[in-house]
C-alpha cells in the first residue's frame, strides 16, 4: 500500500516507511530526524581547517554540482533564506542543510541574522 510521508509529502510504500511518534515518514526524513547536522559545529570546523591547512583551499569550482548551484545562487543574490533556496532548486530541507554545512565549513557561505530573519550570505558579506 502506498502512502505519503507526513513530513515531506513524498509517496512511499508502507513497508518502506518509518514510525516517528504517530507519523509515518520516509527514510530521508527519518535520517534527518535521528542524525541532525549542525552547521556551527566547532569540532567539525576545526577538522576542516586542519584539512585545508594540509591539502590546500577548496575552491568553488571544485564543489559538487548541487553545492556549486547553491553557492552561486547565494553569491549572485547576496543574501537568501533557506526557503528561497529550497524553492529555487526544488530541494528537501535535509539535502539543502547538508550543502549549507559544506559551504559553511569551507568558509564560502554563512548564516547571518538581518533584521528579524536569518539569511545565507557569502562568507565575505560586508553587512
Amino acid at each position: 500500500m502506498k502512502l505519503k510521508c507526513e513530513m515531506c509529502g513524498a509517496e512511499i510504500k508502507e513497508d518502506n516507511s518509518y514510525d516517528l511518534g504517530n507519523e509515518k515518514i520516509c527514510e530521508d526524513c527519518y535520517l534527518d530526524h535521528v542524525m541532525p547536522q549542525n552547521p556551527c559545529d566547532p569540532m567539525a570546523q576545526s577538522a576542516t581547517d586542519r584539512f585545508v591547512d594540509t591539502f590546500g583551499e577548496i575552491k568553488p569550482e571544485n564543489l559538487l554540482e548541487d553545492q556549486k548551484k547553491v553557492y552561486e545562487f547565494i553569491k549572485t543574490r547576496g543574501k537568501v533564506t533557506t526557503m528561497e533556496v529550497m524553492q529555487k532548486f526544488s530541494m528537501r530541507e535535509g539535502d539543502l542543510r547538508q550543502i549549507l554545512i559544506v559551504l559553511r565549513r569551507l568558509k564560502l557561505a554563512k548564516g547571518r541574522k538581518i533584521s528579524d530573519k536569518v539569511y545565507w550570505v557569502p562568507w565575505d558579506y560586508p553587512g
